[in-house]
């Protein structure tokens, strides 16, 4: 797809609800014909007074996601992509308008007109219009992580918009932070500590592992060490890098890729190092260093000339770093838990914007195209996650007196084969949140944490329990 440095699927939802149902159903009932008149009729409808940008520059970008055919090198050239992101476009819209009236009712101010009065597009800037809504909080820069807000009169409903090609593929994940981000406020510098303490232990024991295991056929270790031995302490054996090269920043020891022997008196003598520490050998026996060059994916899956298919290995077995992790976790389950749903959920959004003119909801379009590029039909939909459901069936779930927990998934973690580990948040037998911890290139640096809601909490979302229907009514 050409990059036009926005998700075009939330300009295609935000002029499919600046169309009527039927006119969406109309162009869907034409195929590939059908989307490529929703594209031109969608053009003129973002360019109108109707759609509201944050800025100029941003408006340009979107307006390109309506330019389907031709490139420089192909004038014949279609973007699939973009005729993808039309139909996802469409079926956020549908579910939107499954929500908007149900939420709309609850407020006190009830809405019957499908189609909205403008739509507000936000980015790293907000429509001043809507900037009011715009929220900095527990280290996000808009806590309020609408993508496009629509308006009716004097309500406006926040909507953040995922996509994925059908109802059975995985959610989209809805958050993407490092570990300790999500661990935010003095109130969790106790856990943070813990879990550092955790992962220095975990790391630097790998190290110390290191001058003991000997790769494949080798009659040596990945690492030796001479001019002193390593420090006694986690924290200390942590903090030792190595220079690699003038202008590159150093290199923490869990992060060598090679194998070789390290001189802890001079740290900066590149020279003595070798760059068997940093790069391979261009010899296939390895025992000369002509030419060295740089390790590939697949040599740092080498357990025989790289250190870190070793240190991978570790990490992704049963006696894993995010193990000790997770019994920390344990211990301030609660804690955790509630930071964590927070910023996944959104669950103190009201409290900070006091304005009951606005309501947010999480909204995943759904679609792909089949090899006539038309779209597959029936289109699919799936339920908007409204916040006010999002608060009920959490408040449902807390009147059970268990704790929250933080559970390993046997299953998915059976299938992985990387720096990464799955598991579950749960509360009593219900599977709140799946989670995933991952290392991406350093493991000197946080992992990422990635989540999305769980099918179990999505039953009780929409389920039918007498509490959920009377804090709803509420």
């Amino acid at each position: 797809m050409a990059k036009i440095g926005v998700e075009s699927s939330e300009i295609m939802a935000s002029v499919a609800m600046l169309m009527t149902p039927t006119k969406l159903d109309s162009y869907l009932k034409k195929g590939f014909v059908g989307l490529v008149s929703f594209l031109k009729d969608g053009l003129e409808i973002a360019k109108s007074n109707k759609v509201i940008y944050p800025t100029a520059d941003v408006k340009t970008k979107f307006l390109k996601a309506f330019i389907v055919f031709g490139n420089s090198d192909d004038p014949y050239f279609i973007d699939k992509d973009f005729l993808t992101a039309a139909v996802q476009g469409i079926s956020a819209a549908k579910s939107i308008r499954d929500w908007v009236p149900t939420r709309s009712k609850q407020s006190g101010v009830p809405i019957t007109n499908m189609v909205c009065d403008k739509v507000f597009l936000t980015g790293d800037s907000w429509p001043t219009e809507v900037a009011k809504f715009q929220v900095n909080a527990f280290g996000f820069t808009s806590y309020n992580s609408s993508d496009l807000i629509l308006n009716w009169g004097d309500s406006y409903y926040g909507i953040s918009l995922k996509k994925k090609p059908t109802l059975d593929d995985p959610d989209p994940t809805i958050i993407n932070k490092a570990f300790d981000t999500v661990l935010s406020g003095k109130d969790f510098d106790e856990l943070k500590e813990s879990v550092e303490k955790a992962r220095e232990k975990y790391f630097a024991g790998i190290i110390r592992e290191g001058t003991k295991e000997r790769p494949p056929a080798s009659t040596k270790p990945y690492l030796t060490f001479v001019g002193g031995k390593l420090p006694s302490g986690d924290k200390e054996v942590m903090k030792i890098s190595l220079l690699e090269k003038s202008g590159k920043p150093r290199r923490k020891l869990i992060n060598i890729k090679g194998k070789g022997t390290i001189n802890l008196k001079n740290l900066d003598d590149i020279k003595f190092h070798g760059d068997l520490l940093f790069k391979k050998s261009s010899e296939e026996d390895g025992s000369l260093m002509k030419n060295p060059i740089q390790f590939s994916n697949a040599d740092m899956k080498n357990k025989a000339i790289s250190f870190r298919a070793y240190v991978n290995s570790r990490v992704a077995s049963r006696d894993s770093v995010f193990d000790v992790m997770v019994e920390v976790m344990n211990q301030y389950s609660n804690e955790f838990a509630k930071s964590l749903i927070n910023l996944v959920l959104k669950r103190d959004m009201y409290d900070l914007i006091q304005d009951n003119t606005f309501a947010f909801g999480l909204t995943t379009g759904i679609g792909r195209l089949d090899k006539n590029l038309s779209p597959v039909m029936p289109i699919q939909v799936e339920k908007t996650k409204g916040l006010h459901t999002v608060i009920c069936g959490l408040s449902v779930l807390e009147q059970a007196k268990t704790k929250y927990k933080v559970v390993l998934d046997d299953a998915e973690n059976d299938k992985a084969d990387a720096a990464k580990v799955y598991f579950k948040l749960m509360k009593g037998q219900v599977n709140v949140l799946d989670l995933q911890l991952r290392y991406k290139g350093s493991f000197s640096s946080q992992p990422q944490f990635f989540a999305t809601i769980s099918d179990d909490f999505k039953n009780v979302l929409f389920g039918s329990s007498d509490a959920l229907k009377k804090c709803l009514r509420m």
